[in-house]
């Protein structure tokens, strides 16, 4: 690999027996996973580090096996569908983003159910606070992905990403994972930034952009394990004209309740690649496409009940649909066992929201509207295909 990418790139095996050692030194893995994975196989995976050599040794003996046990515990199935002419490797990946770590998990673990090699990840540097958190991603083929800077650092950043996204896909024949977006869509509104789309481009076109073979990959959780720090966020937002400064290690308890938390059903769906057409007069080329990966990722989102009831509760609520809602439309009903399961994820984020005023209907209000945004967002793509139609 060009050495240029040197310091953003992923290991390479001769650098993996490095890495390990200092993972090893820097915490006591048994105890950290044992609560988890159960003691046992937290010893497993612990010892089975020691020895590695190389980076899909790391993946094949330690990554997927903690990604299978995880979900063993924190999900009740995931399905997965693929597109007639699926083609895994040489593409660009861009699925919406619920959470850090497990979504390019699931990209993976649908690409090893098809043969495929794993793809490289785009990972923000903001999320590498230490370093051997910074060791395990790039064990794990991720890149970094610089944050922060002054306007040309970030231009210079973006066009470095850019080339190296290049370089996997089209010189390499490897496939990457990028969110559509910087940071988890926090509302449950997935939308592609056009500044992904921008960076991507780097002041290309055409037959370029389509070399890349973007395959839009739609994540749908029944559940989001995140979803009381989520409300949280957005409350205090509300409050601060949108300001939101983050706490010491919130990332990290983050990453490890969106682990670690109960998912429910998942469903992973990739689709068909975006191809390059001229925008509308008028519409900028990056904002085109980006509105293309959001119809198709909208389009195979996955419906669940939770979210047809939050949608019940939102309207009850507002005495009546928002403004941007589907017309002629209205949730479906949805069993007593389904609205006891929203009311107690609801009372315990309540119940958890010691450090800041807020009253039970301001939490149930705007968990409602992260939890329905999917499906409205899903049932308008849907509309305007029939209307196109």
């Amino acid at each position: 690999m060009d050495d240029s990418f040197a310091h953003m790139r992923p290991y390479l095996d001769g650098e993996v027996p490095d890495a390990i050692q200092c993972l090893l030194g820097a915490l006591d893995w048994e105890s950290q996973l044992g609560p988890f994975v159960g003691k046992d196989r937290a010893s497993e995976l612990t010892q089975g580090l020691t020895g590695l050599t190389s980076v899909d040794a790391f993946q094949d003996s330690m990554s997927r096996v903690f990604i299978d046990m995880l979900l063993e515990r924190t999900a009740e199935e995931v399905t997965m569908d693929f597109p007639e002419d699926f083609e895994g490797h040489g593409a660009l990946f861009i699925s919406n983003h619920r959470d850090i770590v497990l979504d390019p998990s699931l990209v993976n673990m649908a690409l090893l159910s098809r043969g495929e090699s794993t793809c490289q990840i785009g990972i923000g540097s903001n999320l590498l606070q230490t370093e051997w958190v910074e060791k395990l991603v790039r064990l794990n083929k991720s890149f970094i992905v610089q944050r922060g800077g002054t306007p040309r650092e970030q231009l210079m950043r973006s066009a470095e990403v850019a080339d190296y996204v290049r370089h996997v896909v089209n010189e390499l024949d490897a496939s990457v994972w990028l969110a559509q977006r910087e940071g988890r869509a926090k509302d449950g509104n997935d939308k592609t930034s056009p500044a992904l789309i921008r960076m991507l481009l780097n002041g290309e076109k055409g037959e370029a952009w389509n070399r890349l073979k973007v395959q839009p990959v739609s994540l749908s959780y029944e559940w989001d394990p995140c979803d009381g720090m989520k409300v949280r966020e957005l409350l205090i937002r509300e409050r601060n004209n949108g300001e939101y400064e983050k706490s010491t290690g919130e990332d990290e308890r983050s990453m490890k309740q969106g682990l670690f938390g109960w998912k429910g059903r998942i469903h992973v769906a990739f689709c068909n690649p975006v191809k390059w057409e001229e925008a509308p007069e008028g519409v900028r080329p990056t904002v085109h496409l980006a509105a293309r990966l959001d119809q198709a990722l909208h389009l195979a989102m996955k419906a669940w009940p939770s979210q047809h009831w939050a949608a019940q509760e939102w309207c009850k609520m507002n005495q009546g649909p928002g403004e941007n809602w589907p017309t002629d439309w209205s949730p479906e009903p949805v069993d007593n066992e389904v609205a006891e399961q929203c009311e107690k994820r609801i009372a315990v984020i309540v119940s958890s929201l010691t450090d800041i005023e807020v009253t039970a209907d301001e939490v149930r209000q705007k968990w409602c509207e992260i939890t329905m945004n999917p499906l409205i967002n899903s049932v308008l793509a849907q509309d305007e295909v029939s209307v196109s139609a």
